[in-house]
């Protein structure tokens, strides 16, 4: 009661100490007609639907459908409504990966349009209202210069570890025994690669104080057949200076050509470190994924998830109640270059009432909604919100115990994205798919790295040169 009480007083205070935008600010709409939502199934959208889509509809007069979807049915249901010019969706749903393919299509309306045309701030207050946001996050989801999308979700990487053991006195003099260095969280992949060995364990030896009575593993890689073993790939990739392909800009800032590395060496080198990886990993299934991956970490199954999102830090932190005197730390990935990204909103452009979808696009990231966001246990994407100094206390610390990583995090990609072809490529919704598949079978010791990797980098050519604004060149 006493938490909640904390929250609640908390929440009225911030509210009063920040000029945020309200409901109240939101003028007559003359078009009535009902807008429709696409949202992803989970918290956050039960949170719409319960709280903050009725008060919008008291405040307004519009209704607001909500459609729920997964994410995996996602992409496809919204793009061909938007292909056909449907009208049957105002407010779409994206990954961060889409944004710039459907606004290289005219798919989505940038925000300064819908501010000019709709708001009595004008441009200058959609600049203002999007300032307390992460720019890693609004570089991704802009085109030419123009944002069409407000982030809600961010899953920005961070390595969720197991501090009791890190910090355990034996297992510190141990470590430093054999390797000759201090037991801490990893910094490198080389350091990631010692720190998995040395915590990987049979049943009947001790790990802290206790005698295991199952195998232990140094590490949980979301390993299986899914979208997300690219996300560590890439991780890894970015750490060793490497990359898919990446941008080279004119001298007017505008991308010119993306290159294409001609056999991509960083990635063969990537594909070993990964399957070294593997001897030392939680043993996974082909779908295994992030659920999973959080679950053996909360089961007391692994010593860390060094490629964690960090909006699943509330399914770790679970390890504490779960596991007596375990204790869940926070590091920056191996290799400081996590991936990052964000699932956001954005208004159609045949939407039938582009006017009501503004405005609420504005509510749903509003200062009161990222921060209810940020209570159920999401990552939030405003500064202001990730700051908040009471998300940094012990009695919040199963909500709030990753925000300062992810707050660094996402100031260190700021500009960094925009350097990558991942995040700035108009056809990253087809290439995506394509380096995940890749990299499964690249995490496979029986495949042949160099000939997946050879025909990974002609799918990636093909794609590009025949769905991407600008040519992608061998080099």
């Amino acid at each position: 009661m006493l938490n909640n009480f904390f929250i609640f007083v908390s929440f009225l205070y911030i509210l009063e100490s920040h000029a945020q935008f309200s409901l109240e600010q939101i003028p007559e709409i003359e078009n009535k007609k009902a807008i429709t939502l696409v949202a992803e199934t989970g918290f956050w959208t039960v949170h719409l639907k319960e709280k903050m889509l009725p008060k919008f509809t008291a405040q307004t007069g519009i209704e607001v459908n909500v459609i729920t979807t997964s994410l995996d049915k996602m992409y496809t249901l919204q793009t061909e409504s938007l292909i056909q010019g449907a009208g049957k969706y105002d407010l779409l749903t994206m990954e961060a990966g889409w944004a710039k393919e459907w606004a290289s299509k005219g798919l989505t309306v940038p925000l300064s349009e819908l501010a000019s045309l709709y708001d009595p701030s004008g441009e200058r207050g959609i600049n203002s209202y999007l300032e307390p946001y992460y720019s890693s996050l609004l570089n991704i989801l802009s085109y030419q210069g123009e944002i069409h999308a407000i982030p809600y979700n961010n899953y920005v990487m961070g390595n969720h570890y197991r501090a009791d053991l890190f910090e355990h006195p034996k297992e510190k003099f141990n470590f430093q025994a054999k390797y000759g260095y201090t037991l801490a969280p990893p910094s490198s992949i080389q350091e990631l690669k010692d720190i998995s060995a040395f915590f990987t364990r049979e049943a009947g030896e001790k790990l802290g104080s206790n005698i295991l009575k199952k195998p232990f593993y140094g590490l949980a890689l979301m390993s299986g057949n899914r979208p997300h073993i690219n996300d560590e790939f890439s991780s890894i990739l970015w750490s060793l200076n490497g990359y898919w392909m990446k941008p080279e800009y004119n001298s007017k800032e505008k991308i010119k050509l993306f290159q294409l590395p001609r056999e991509n060496t960083t990635l063969i080198r990537t594909a070993n470190i990964y399957q070294d990886l593997m001897r030392y990993a939680f043993p996974a299934h082909d779908q295994f994924a992030f659920k999973e991956a959080a679950n053996t970490l909360a089961n007391g199954d692994v010593a860390m998830w060094p490629f964690a999102y960090n909006n699943l830090w509330s399914a770790s932190f679970k390890v504490e109640s779960n596991i007596q005197g375990a204790k869940l730390g926070i590091a920056q990935v191996p290799g400081g270059k996590p991936y990052n990204g964000a699932y956001a909103f954005a208004v159609a452009y045949d939407s039938v009432n582009p006017q009501a979808a503004y405005w609420l696009l504005k509510y749903m990231g509003s200062f009161e909604a990222q921060y209810a966001y940020a209570l159920g246990g999401g990552n939030p994407c405003r500064i202001d919100v990730a700051t908040a100094p009471e998300f940094q206390t012990e009695k919040l610390r199963h909500i709030g115990g990753a925000f300062n990583v992810s707050h660094k995090a996402n100031i260190d990609w700021s500009d960094e994205v925009l350097k990558l072809g991942h995040f700035t490529s108009t056809a990253m919704g087809d290439i995506y798919p394509e380096l995940a598949k890749s990299c499964f079978k690249l995490s496979n010791s029986n495949e042949d790295i160099k000939s997946v990797t050879s025909q990974l980098i002609n799918k990636i050519e093909q794609i590009q040169n025949r769905s991407g604004e600008v040519p992608v060149v061998r080099r």
